[in-house]
């Protein structure tokens, strides 16, 4: 979520979720950190949504019951695809206004217009940011694809006609920095289609992410002239896909589709299904079908999956786990590892990002949507054009920016942090929940259940210790048995000194850490429970 801010008014443009790290046990999703905006909601005019991927849009339902019924603009098919995520849920507002590409629209001191731009989701936008101290080019994910699957060209005219008005500031997009040439082209995804469909004697499956749509167009179009039916296994994909379809944005013949319960009524080589799950998330339709589990279809020999997308970063050994799993079962596996041209970025490479500069001619860059080291290679990128390191700005994960008619530069830090997601509860994990976690993980736990007489903690009647994930109970029995012994040695030397239940549950802690350590080099978590008889 970025946030542009210029005296009383506000304009925020993104909402997306992240995915947590592998060192974040336990946590679903990543959402942005909104207490900056806790106590200037007045001063908010709209929310921008440029384009319809999760990472853009994912957070909505967690952070629009924060901002007091901000208004949402949207371009016509990222607006549908969100007011329908919406509707799932209860007490959120539902409304996403149509932002027209090229049609102004006027919020406070900022005026926006979207500009369309080529991205691996159709109706994908850029936005020209007009404020009273210069004009920014918010340049998110983008590539420059002059054969697009859905013929909508990216209106490069606008955009150059931005740069000769004067753009002081261009945020680009700087994932694909360090590749060289341009990004290829959706359309060239059309012959992979047709030669995995036309070497697959059973099911045809493709997989990639959820709201890639010109991608499942594609595989739409390919079972289509090969004469098979499509049905779609997980909701996300038919939930977009519906949206799309009503929309016009995706054209496919009556009956092609079919519900996912009849599968199983047709012949394999007559059967094309789109499958949620291509980073191997737990409870997905491909993570179901890999352990024979799906109620609708099972992988047999001679199926055919297609994996048409990129790991997400974290998500690369359940990936490779899930397509280990669906090998045994006796399909074909295409993934990128063996097989070139099943994936094309939607992001642009380093001539794309030159484009850009080129047609924004900006005064001050400043690369987003990357790491640092994308960031780090956009800036010799950029530097390879004639600017210099000084109008490149490389902030740091907490740093603002202040733009003047003058310059930009790096200002103020403020304080934000990684809210995280776990089931139900929105924050309530912190570093301190992943680090007992961490423990819990790699160390185990062992609860020790201290029996006391009734107000005489230190005349110990009976310690019982309850090993999970430290050590096997029944195996190191011996071990837990001195355990004990310990506690009840240092509990008896502690006589008259124990005042108090905490008192002691820390003592017990204490000796037990010190003990397992000395004995096994590990320090489980200890849970001391008293309980007095």
């Amino acid at each position: 979520m970025f946030v542009y801010e210029y005296g009383d008014d506000i304009l925020l443009v993104d909402c997306g979720i992240g995915f947590p790290t592998e060192d974040m046990l336990g946590v679903d999703l990543l959402i942005p950190d909104v207490s900056y905006l806790k106590n200037k909601h007045k001063s908010i005019r709209a929310l921008v949504l440029t384009h319809g991927h999760e990472d853009h849009t994912g957070a909505l339902p967690y952070i629009l019951p924060q901002l007091k019924n901000v208004p949402v603009y949207a371009s016509k098919l990222t607006a549908h695809l969100v007011m329908e995520k919406l509707a799932e849920y209860e007490g959120i507002p539902k409304l996403v206004n149509i932002l027209v590409p090229g049609q102004p629209l006027t919020l406070g001191k900022f005026t926006v217009e979207s500009t369309r731009i080529s991205h691996s989701i159709p109706d994908a936008t850029n936005l020209i940011i007009k404020t009273p101290v210069g004009t920014v080019y918010h340049g998110s994910d983008f590539k420059f694809d002059f054969s697009p699957v859905d013929s909508v060209l990216p209106d490069v005219g606008a955009i150059a006609a931005a740069g000769n008005s004067g753009v002081q500031l261009l945020l680009s997009d700087c994932l694909g920095s360090e590749r060289k040439g341009y990004t290829p082209s959706e359309k060239t995804l059309e012959e992979m289609f047709e030669r995995e469909i036309n070497t697959c004697p059973g099911k045809f499956i493709v997989t990639t992410m959820g709201s890639n749509i010109s991608r499942f167009r594609q595989a739409i179009d390919a079972a289509v002239r090969h004469g098979r039916r499509v049905a779609v296994l997980g909701r996300s994909i038919g939930r977009n896909l519906n949206v799309a379809q009503n929309l016009g944005y995706l054209k496919v013949p009556k009956g092609v589709f079919i519900d996912p319960k009849q599968a199983r009524r047709f012949p394999p080589q007559n059967l094309c299904l789109l499958v949620a799950g291509s980073q191997g998330q737990t409870g997905s339709a491909m993570d179901r079908l890999s352990m024979g589990e799906h109620q609708d279809a099972a992988i047999k020999s001679g199926d055919k999956i297609v994996f048409s997308s990129d790991y997400i970063p974290g998500t690369e050994s359940a990936t490779q786990s899930l397509i280990d799993s669906l090998s045994k079962l006796g399909a074909t596996v295409v993934y990128s590892n063996i097989t070139d041209n099943l994936h094309v970025s939607g992001h642009g490479s380093q001539q794309d990002l030159l484009l850009m500069m080129a047609l924004t001619r900006p005064k001050y860059l400043l690369p987003i949507g990357g790491t640092y080291r994308h960031m780090v290679q956009y800036s010799r990128l950029a530097q390879s054009m004639g600017y210099q390191a000084s109008q490149i700005l490389l902030p740091e994960f907490n740093q603002t920016i202040d733009m003047s008619p003058e310059d930009v530069k790096l200002g103020s830090v403020v304080e934000v942090k990684n809210v995280m997601v776990d089931g139900l509860g929105v924050g309530d994990v912190g570093h301190v929940v992943l680090r007992d976690r961490q423990v819990l993980a790699e160390e185990g736990v062992v609860v020790a259940v201290v029996q006391t007489k009734q107000n005489q903690l230190s005349q110990i009647e009976n310690v019982d210790l309850i090993s999970r994930g430290f050590v096997f109970n029944k195996e190191n029995t011996n071990l837990l048995s001195e355990a004990s012994a310990q506690v009840k040695q240092n509990v008896s030397r502690k006589a008259g000194h124990i005042d108090s239940e905490r008192h002691l549950r820390e003592l017990v802690a204490d000796t037990l850490e010190r003990f397992f350590f000395e004995k096994t080099g590990r320090r489980p978590m200890i849970l001391p429970v008293v309980v007095e008889v």
